[in-house]
């Protein structure tokens, strides 16, 4: 921030992308990329399988009440909402198998969600 050798390299490296050849000169995409973008239903939210609508079935969810934190007093429990809310989500799967995803890859367990591997 301190260092303007740093713009350059910034400059550098955003010019690798090569922009003049994607973006006119008023910085609009070009035509003949953007005419590349699927339309009707094979555009990403308009596909039955991803946008919720077409394909939609009621999931089976467990009880929540069966996993709850049980809390005697208040500040009597030491827990984590997340890791609760992991072992429901896992439940939600197993009800689910052809009907419900997470994905996260890499955030599963960094988000506390690790009740999946139980």
């Amino acid at each position: 921030m301190d260092d303007p050798r740093h713009v350059l390299l910034l400059e550098a490296w955003m010019q690798s992308y090569r922009p003049n050849e994607l973006f006119d000169d008023s910085g609009r995409l070009k035509p003949e990329l953007a005419a590349l973008a699927p339309v009707g239903e094979r555009r990403m939210g308009a596909n039955p399988h991803a946008n919720g609508g077409g394909l939609l079935r009621d999931l089976r969810l467990p009880d929540f009440r069966d996993h709850a934190v049980a809390v005697a007093a208040p500040g009597g429990a030491l827990a984590e909402s997340t890791r609760a809310m992991g072992t429901f989500l896992r439940d939600v799967m197993r009800n689910n198998p052809d009907n419900f995803r997470v994905f996260g890859p890499d955030e599963t367990n960094s988000n506390r969600l690790g009740g999946f591997s139980k």
